[in-house]
């Protein structure tokens, strides 16, 4: 625990700003791709399922706990050796630095000259005391406990003197997908907390329904954003006011409004009180802020005690991270894999199937997480990359998806590495649908491993009866290739820790290919420019000269005008 409890002199004395450059230089981008498919022709001459008979203890070797999960990582292309070779490439890519410079809070998020230390956030719920706290991350969370405080006691109210029933978090992007998807996966747990609500999207079908069912005198509203600036998220927020002002009949509503943001005077000029605004720190970025202030609709919804105690799942696997070698490391093997896949095998998404209804939104968060940090060409020094990189991350809960797309999964011509996720006691026992839940579960890793082949469906149907003509025929069709790579993530019931765990298992897998690949995984200049265009066109929208534009889109926005008129 020595690199968690870091102080903050000791980090300025041993991370230079050029260290991450030094370490990932020893290894070209060229001899990484030339190394990982050499490998990858090598692993490829030995099926997955042989790989179980050669291997007697390969469960047990390739799996293990991280923090309050079970990690199955066998069903994948991989023996010692070839582990040992990732481990080997890691460490020339530098991956072990940057981890350190990451804990030590050294800007990684070196286009927006930010630190990126997002597993200090966890810190403040573990017991461990020689972790070094910085003192903005305190007063922010002590503020946050002391509003759940006193609006789940009554005694900040609404502006009718009622007590609040409902909180609608506004938000978009980050700010939105981690409080939706805590809140929606505890939401059977805390039966007499708040209501939560989500506004994120600028179309007004959004906010016109959620209005059409909150009750105006007992409903909160959070605005959270970073910079207080976000059009969707100021655009909802004026509605909002608008809407209670109207509604209750008084301009005085600021007892319904509370702001997250790393902008406090910009809230504050948008009319929210400042004892009802958390301040953020200015590094806290969205798809990564689910562990700070922005967590508040969480903390609201489900409780203070269940955020903490996600948070305590995070910081059990910054532990498992920081103390694991890397051959043992598990976030970081699933992480060194994803690049393997990715610029080996030419595998371009990555399915996640919970098999747990109520973590349905993990998919779309991991979309954000995923895609936002590793969709870059560009690497972290300005130079492109060499090889592929990010993915198409994509899924849903089962057993709704072995009815919609796992007959890809099993005899598409690609193969698509896939995550299985579940509890093995649910909340909510009904009979044997739970066993049944987890044998589909089960089923699935193991035929998209194991496959099965012609020769043998024919014999089957041969001997059910079926004319051998028929029976050959058919089995063609039937075959699976199997050989599919896949992995298994348990947890005893979905609760507010095991969540936290998962969540912070998906960001170090995330570090980890990001590192190898040498990209900034903390910027997303790529959805600016979509946004800065966005505003220059409301003007043509409302009958300013198109002239300058494009014939498609001049002819786009001809039809908006016409349709306004009509």
């Amino acid at each position: 625990m020595e690199k968690l409890a870091r102080t903050e002199t000791d980090i300025r004395g041993v991370i230079l700003s050029t260290a991450v450059d030094q370490a990932s230089a020893k290894l070209s981008d060229l001899d990484l791709q030339t190394q990982l498919t050499e490998l990858a022709r090598n692993a490829a001459n030995t099926p997955l399922k042989n790989r179980f008979k050669l291997d007697p203890l390969r469960a047990s070797t390739f799996s293990g706990h991280v923090g309050p999960l079970f990690v199955d990582f066998a069903k994948h292309h991989l023996d010692t050796g070839i582990l040992s070779t990732l481990c080997t490439l890691a460490h020339q890519r530098g991956v072990p630095q940057q981890l350190d410079a990451l804990r030590a809070g050294a800007k990684l998020n070196n286009t927006e000259d930010r630190s990126a230390n997002y597993p200090c956030l966890r810190r403040w719920a573990s017991s461990d005391t020689s972790a070094a706290h910085d003192p903005a991350i305190d007063a922010m969370y002590r503020k946050m406990e002391a509003l759940v405080t006193a609006i789940h006691a009554g005694t900040h109210r609404s502006s009718t003197g009622q007590t609040f029933t409902d909180v609608v978090n506004i938000g978009i992007g980050g700010s939105d997908f981690g409080p939706r998807l805590v809140c929606d996966a505890l939401s059977n747990q805390h039966p007499n907390t708040l209501r939560p609500h989500f506004a994120a999207n600028i179309d007004p079908s959004v906010m016109t329904e959620i209005l059409a069912r909150v009750p105006a005198e007992t409903t909160l509203f959070i605005v959270a954003s970073k910079s207080f600036g976000t059009q969707e998220s100021r655009c909802n927020a004026q509605t909002a006011r608008a809407w209670l002002q109207s509604t209750l009949g008084t301009r005085d509503v600021d007892a319904h409004f509370m702001a997250v943001s790393s902008k406090p005077e910009a809230a504050k000029a948008f009319g929210i009180s400042e004892e009802l605004i958390i301040p953020v720190p200015e590094w806290v970025g969205g798809r990564f802020s689910v562990w700070s202030g922005f967590g508040l609709a969480i903390a609201l919804c489900a409780g203070m005690d269940s955020f903490r105690a996600l948070l305590k799942g995070g910081y059990a696997v910054d532990q498992h991270v920081a103390s694991q070698p890397l051959e043992s490391n598990i976030p970081l093997i699933l992480g060194m894999l994803d690049v393997w896949y990715r610029n080996a095998w030419g595998m371009t998404s990555h399915a996640v199937l919970p098999y747990e209804y109520h973590l349905k939104l993990l998919p779309i968060y991991l979309q954000q997480l995923f895609m936002e940090s590793a969709g870059k060409s560009v690497k972290a020094d300005g130079s492109p990359t060499a090889g592929a990189t990010g993915g198409v991350i994509w899924g849903t809960e089962g057993t709704n998806g072995q009815h919609s797309f796992h007959q890809l999964l099993h005899q598409g011509s690609d193969a698509i590495p896939c995550d299985f996720i579940a509890s093995l006691s649910s909340h909510n026992p009904i009979g044997e649908q739970h066993q049944a839940l987890i044998a589909n579960c089960f089923s699935q890793s193991l035929v998209l491993m194991q496959g099965q082949a012609a020769a043998d469906i024919e014999k089957d149907l041969i001997a059910s009866g079926m004319d051998a003509s028929a029976a050959q025929q058919l089995a063609q069709h039937k075959a699976m290739p199997g050989n599919r790579p896949s992995t298994t993530i348990l947890m005893n019931k979905l609760d507010a820790e095991s969540l936290g765990a998962l969540i912070a298992l998906y960001e170090y897998r995330l570090f980890a290919t990001s590192f190898m690949w040498g990209i900034n995984p903390f910027d997303q200049w790529g959805v600016e420019l979509g946004k800065q265009i966005s505003q220059t066109l409301m003007a043509s929208l409302s009958g300013d000269d198109t002239a300058t534009l494009d014939s498609s889109t001049s002819q786009l926005i001809a039809l908006f005008r016409q349709a306004q008129d009509a």
